[in-house]
């Protein structure tokens, strides 16, 4: 029934802005149908406008499909259908049919064998929107996005080397890469529940300031392998790091249904890509000769980069 209310308010709402697209899954086939005023339209080929303007992605790759145009309703809304064979396992719908119209809403609604699975409402400035995810599905797709932000992120690679340059004990390298999680995981929450609004250039300007004072303190402690400082820094600098991986996450569109499944898939991702990262260079490191020199250089080139990163962020980001 609330599917259909819904799509009565797509037929019957085009004075508040409103278009729709219905996604149907009964029988191993997918059925997809866009709606739209004429006037929106503007005199173009409505099957041709609409199946572009449709932003549905499936297991990944766009929806296509070839469709067939509807009569236009007494209202004057148009509607384009298409089907395919096939059940994707995850549905993601990018941007509202018309994003260069600041009053459209797209409204997006998921039937999974008849019964109602999710539903979306999109504006311009709308992130992409995950449909029918629950809390498990949510989990498991964001590890791995986790673990991708961390092995992809140069800057948290480097700040993160930059705190194990000096080596130290397992169980302390540990605890630092602990704190970095902990702080990060506190701010990255906060943003986005939206209780911090933080300015993304600014955060990305921090971040690149912490890697110039990670390998910094590195060069002022003459080879003394101080993990409680680094600790401080993993912790201070974590909350900053936090803001950076919140802007991340706005970009592939967290299920508001599920956040908290979603943000803790996120930070498991992120712990594990840096204890792979400890895993692989704790051991290199300890098996390289003359330890200072490589402490050294090592830590000179890092705060090379983060210089550059800071210079460029902060004066022509």
């Amino acid at each position: 029934m609330r599917f259909f209310l819904l799509c009565g308010l797509v037929l019957s709402a085009h004075d508040l802005g409103v278009t729709g697209v219905q996604v149907r899954i009964a029988d191993g086939r997918t059925h997809v149908r866009v709606q739209a005023h004429e006037q929106q339209l503007q005199g173009r080929d409505a099957g041709a406008e609409l199946s572009k303007r449709l932003r549905l992605r499936m297991d990944g790759a766009y929806f296509s499909a070839a469709g067939q145009v509807l009569a236009a309703t007494p209202n004057g809304v148009v509607a384009w259908e298409a089907s395919r064979d096939g059940v994707p396992g995850s549905i993601v719908i990018d941007a509202p049919l018309f994003p260069e119209d600041e009053a459209d809403r797209t409204l997006v609604t998921l039937m999974r064998d008849g019964k109602p699975a999710g539903e979306a409402v999109l504006s311009a400035t709308s992130t992409p929107v995950v449909l029918g995810e629950n809390g498990s599905s949510a989990l498991r797709r964001f590890v791995p996005i986790g673990v991708e932000h961390i092995l992809f992120g140069l800057d948290h690679i480097a700040f993160l080397l930059a705190l194990l340059l000096p080596g130290g004990r397992w169980r302390s390298l540990l605890g630092v890469i602990t704190a970095f999680t902990l702080a990060h995981s506190v701010t990255l929450a906060l943003a986005v529940l939206g209780l911090v609004r933080p300015v993304p250039w600014l955060v990305e300007g921090v971040i690149a300031l912490s890697i110039v004072a990670a390998a910094g303190e590195n060069l002022l402690s003459s080879g003394v392998s101080r993990v409680g400082i680094r600790a401080m820094y993993a912790a201070g600098f974590g909350l900053v790091h936090g803001f950076g991986f919140a802007g991340a996450l706005g970009e592939v569109g967290l299920p508001a249904e599920v956040l908290g499944w979603a943000l803790a898939g996120f930070n498991i991702g992120v712990e594990i890509g840096q204890l792979g990262i400890v895993i692989l260079v704790v051991p290199l490191l300890g098996w390289v000769g003359r330890r200072e020199l490589v402490v050294r250089w090592g830590s000179v080139a890092i705060m090379a980069a983060g210089l550059y990163w800071t210079v460029m962020r902060l004066f022509f980001g």
